[in-house]
């Protein structure tokens, strides 16, 4: 699974990485975060529009919200979505059919257990790139409140079984997309075929090492989590 990341990528490598063509006027949108915890507000990229071609990083919360849902609080349970099942889970299917998105990061975090306990390792592409995680993305509007409530942005990180050494830390991993891969998920017209190819496509070679026990609390965010234990 995803329950955990890190994101200080600066607004020029999100631009050069992405080749984003606009981004959103969010004041909190680019600020660094070593502890990337569900709920809070996270940086997505989405296709353009036909009058404003190219792709766009906005913002967005962290935990799916599905149109249909009556209380937004279901997205603190939909954080992650299982690629096996996310084309036909009525959670999922709508977002994975029409509103891809992909999740910049700079690395994660996941939880070994071991004979003291659970121990966080920071996970990183191992030439520092940004990692590209594949999202889904969805509106949601309280009905209660008519046509003038806002819209709400959610979004939610796509996970596959862990490959290869990663196996040895936990049974799930993201969805890492490589360069170039982010455009076809982004692609509105790929067909499912051609997703699922994407999502098994080989992950970015990683790197990883444990951290303080301490990035288990959102509250701890500090460039020292995702430094390696002495």
């Amino acid at each position: 699974m995803c329950g955990r990341y890190a994101n200080f990528l600066t607004e020029q490598e999100l631009v050069d990485h992405f080749h984003l063509a606009q981004v959103a006027d969010e004041p909190r949108l680019l600020d660094p975060n070593w502890n990337v915890a569900p709920t809070q507000l996270v940086a997505i990229v989405v296709p353009g529009k036909d009058d404003a071609p190219g792709p766009r990083l906005e913002p967005a919360r962290w935990g799916l919200v599905p149109s249909w849902a009556k209380d937004p609080a279901v997205g603190s349970r939909m954080i992650n979505a299982r690629s096996e099942t996310a084309a036909e889970k009525p959670s999922f299917r709508s977002a994975f059919t029409k509103r891809r998105c992909v999740v910049p990061a700079s690395g994660y975090y996941e939880w070994q257990t071991g004979t003291d306990g659970k121990q966080p390792f920071y996970i990183h592409p191992s030439d520092d790139a940004p990692l590209a995680f594949a999202g889904l993305y969805e509106f949601w509007k309280d009905k209660a409140l008519g046509d003038e409530a806002p819209w709400l942005v959610t979004t939610t990180i796509m996970t596959t079984a862990a490959r290869g050494d990663m196996r040895d830390i936990h049974d799930r991993q993201p969805v890492m997309l490589g360069a170039d891969a982010v455009e076809t998920w982004l692609d509105r017209d790929s067909d499912q075929g051609t997703l699922f190819d994407v999502i098994a496509a080989p992950a970015p070679d990683l790197d990883w090492h444990a951290v303080r026990k301490a990035v288990g609390s959102p509250k701890n965010n500090a460039p020292e989590n995702i430094a390696p234990l002495s």
